[in-house]
């Protein structure tokens, strides 16, 4: 993604970098590799219109551990995050986070083997939980992952060699999975020996991320008239 860069509150930027830098430096620490675009973090806000703007940031990550896949095969992980903001309060108020996993098939070609995005809304949408994930058989858009280019990726993405006659991909309620949590499960997951190290770094700089802008959500769980757990779909004029 290209356009004007814009300046957040330093909160927000730094944040953002020491995010970025902990989940680097955690990569490091367990013996793995993390590719990022040659653009600073902090010129990853671009202007989106007069009253918001998108943080657009990608990383690759190269042959990772996973307990489930064989010694023989190589792990790829493409991490995508589109995050919206108001700029009058820098409130984030909407968040799309693609996680694709690979598998290699060649050098510069590797097959996909699972695809999902974590998508959050203000506003939330119709017939979709305000916070949820999606899974699919797609690979991210090119243009996502342009910026990642400068940085020698010249991997090329492949959807699954058998892809469905038809890709279901039900939204399945989530927390907020922002790229914040999104990052932080993947260590998680991945990267268990260093995790502890991780979370305790990032629990810092938890409170200088932006707040998520999700009033219809608060307000939809005062109410008393839905069934359990369906204020992940009050933002419906039907339900409210």
């Amino acid at each position: 993604m290209s356009g004007r860069t814009v300046t957040p509150p330093h909160a927000v930027s730094d944040a953002y970098v020491g995010l970025l830098e902990a989940f680097r430096a955690a990569v490091e620490d367990a013996g793995m590799t993390v590719k990022l675009p040659s653009r600073a973090v902090s010129a990853s806000f671009i202007a989106s219109g007069s009253t918001t703007a998108v943080f657009a940031r990608s990383l690759y990550l190269r042959n990772w551990p996973d307990r489930r896949m064989p010694r023989s095969q190589r792990l790829d992980l493409v991490v995508s995050a589109l995050e919206t903001f108001q700029t009058l309060t820098w409130s984030l108020t909407k968040s799309t986070v693609y996680l694709n996993y690979l598998v290699e098939t060649s050098d510069v070609a590797v097959q996909l083997v699972q695809s999902l995005h974590f998508d959050f809304t203000a506003n939330g949408q119709d017939c979709h939980p305000f916070f949820h994930v999606q899974l699919n058989d797609e690979v991210i858009a090119e243009q996502y992952i342009r910026d990642l280019r400068s940085e020698s990726f010249d991997v090329e993405l492949r959807p699954p060699k058998d892809r469905q006659i038809s890709s279901v991909a039900m939204s399945i309620p989530t927390p907020d999975m922002t790229l914040a949590s999104v990052l932080y499960c993947l260590v998680a997951h991945h990267l268990p020996g260093v995790f502890p190290a991780f979370a305790k770094r990032v629990h810092t700089i938890q409170n200088r991320l932006p707040l998520v802008g999700f009033d219809a959500l608060r307000n939809s769980m005062m109410k008393s008239c839905h069934f359990k757990s369906s204020h992940w779909f009050a933002h419906m004029p039907s339900l409210a």
